[in-house]
């Protein structure tokens, strides 16, 4: 019998964290009444590494011998899935019940080409991530203007919607959709590959939709920070997709144009805002703080520990700003170490 979805499960040097992933999705498929199937792929993490994710309970495993990227390991994923519909996961996320089935439901109309869920990225779920990639040109100069910003992402996460591009941490996708515009290209080794594959489902006229209703927890950056290669992989990356995108010239624009500074803002003790109701704060490590993890400043915010850990040395920014207008209150860098 054809499941009811596929779940592609990419993994790598992230077997604890996969573990978590399908048990919470067994957890899902329980909850929601889904007969549904986990890929899981691994994608070069090593013989002890398989070891672990053999013993999951995984429908097809997929390990790969090298590490093909994200890229790579959807599309091995995508050639074992026997559905029509798609899930596909960072191994470092946990969905919460009916994450899947509110996912689903979107992908059924067929002017959607995908959609994304609302992701958390503390254990305590206030933290939200943001919910829409900006890849504009300014954008890439670090000169997106963040009140707009911020309104849309509170729009977003409250009522969802129409997105410009959505984060690759999960994404639901109908095969056809696939059929059509075709798969992830694994020349992108970490980060972009999804930024592109969403330009091409734009340009054969779907939509991405933001699903709020469908929650789920990302442990972002976790796994990456252990792989040595991941900052040269994100270079390679975002070079291709700007020449790609806005041609040579467009992209040593880009590359030569001076990063924005931060100036004015108080230097703050501990990466904390105090309560302030009815405030928003932004997370962000960019100094125009587009994009940003947010979360409602009802009550003080500290960033936990497992945040903080997932974050390179540098600084940090964090502002409060008001959700009507998205215009800042105040803004402070904390240093980390």
């Amino acid at each position: 019998m054809t499941p009811a979805v596929s779940v592609i499960v990419v993994n790598h040097r992230s077997a604890a964290e996969a573990a978590a992933c399908v048990a919470s999705l067994r957890e899902a498929f329980a909850h929601e009444k889904l007969d549904g199937e986990i890929v899981l792929v691994d994608c070069g993490s090593g013989d002890e590494e398989v070891r672990a994710l053999a013993g999951l309970s995984g429908d097809t495993n997929v390990f790969l011998p090298d590490n093909r990227g994200y890229s790579g390991g959807v599309n091995a994923g995508l050639a074992r899935a026997r559905s029509a519909r798609l899930l596909i996961s960072n191994a470092d996320v946990v969905f919460h019940p009916g994450a899947v089935s509110a996912l689903l439901s979107r992908i059924e109309d067929p002017q959607v080409g995908a959609a994304a869920p609302l992701c958390f990225w503390d254990v305590q779920e206030r933290l939200r991530l943001p919910a829409e990639s900006p890849t504009r040109f300014r954008a890439q100069l670090g000169r997106e203007r963040f009140a707009p910003f911020a309104r849309r992402q509170i729009a977003l996460w409250e009522k969802g919607g129409d997105a410009e591009h959505l984060s690759g941490a999960v994404l639901a996708a109908r095969r056809d959709v696939f059929d059509r515009v075709g798969r992830f290209d694994e020349r992108f080794l970490f980060e972009w590959e999804e930024t592109e594959w969403e330009d091409r489902v734009r340009r054969a006229g779907f939509r991405l939709r933001f699903v709020p209703e469908a929650r789920v927890r990302h442990l972002y950056a976790r796994s990456s920070s252990r792989n040595p290669e991941t900052e040269r992989r994100r270079a390679d990356s975002r070079r291709q997709y700007r020449e790609r995108r806005w041609g040579r010239l467009g992209r040593a624009i880009l590359e030569r144009a001076p990063q924005p500074q931060w100036n004015g803002f108080v230097r703050s003790p501990e990466p904390a805002l105090p309560a302030r109701p009815g405030a928003w704060a932004a997370v962000s490590t960019n100094p125009s703080l587009v994009p940003f993890a947010g979360a409602p400043l009802d009550t003080a915010l500290r960033l936990p520990d497992e945040v903080l850990a997932s974050l390179p040395r540098g600084p940090l920014y964090l502002r409060a700003f008001s959700p009507a207008d998205g215009e800042p209150l105040e803004t402070a860098v904390w240093e980390k170490r």
